[in-house]
């Protein structure tokens, strides 16, 4: 399950340089149900307390999931838990690489991505 879990191609929202990574309109069509799950249609419509307690309760399931941490992450350093973010990306790093999508529609590991987003929010966090 872990190799196949690997080799998935997940949806993600999680902030990126200077930019949000978000799933594309087709990939949020075709998985419906992957957007809820991971939090992104309440983070698309800027709803973070909705998509922070919905992560929560996935989090509770899957404590592991890259999708879960780094939306959980986004919310925690868009809403000034710097600290909090980080040790969610620490997790990741700490775990293995799994392919994903940025909603540009680029392949990316949960590794880079974590990397750049822990990135940005010690950026803003300093500030």
């Amino acid at each position: 399950m872990q190799r196949r879990r690997e080799m998935m191609i997940k949806t993600v929202l999680a902030l990126v340089g200077a930019a949000s990574v978000v799933t594309t309109g087709a990939a949020a069509q075709t998985a419906p149900s992957q957007a809820q799950t991971y939090g992104f249609n309440a983070i698309a419509r800027g709803d973070l307390n909705a998509a922070e307690a919905r992560l929560i309760a996935q989090r509770a399931e899957e404590p592991n999931e890259p999708s879960v941490l780094l939306n959980l992450a986004y919310i925690y350093g868009r809403t000034g838990r710097a600290d909090e973010a980080t040790v969610l990306y620490n997790q990741i790093l700490a775990s293995d690489d799994v392919l994903m999508v940025s909603g540009k529609g680029e392949q990316i590991g949960s590794h880079a991505l974590a990397r750049k987003a822990m990135n940005r929010t010690t950026g803003i966090a300093s500030r």
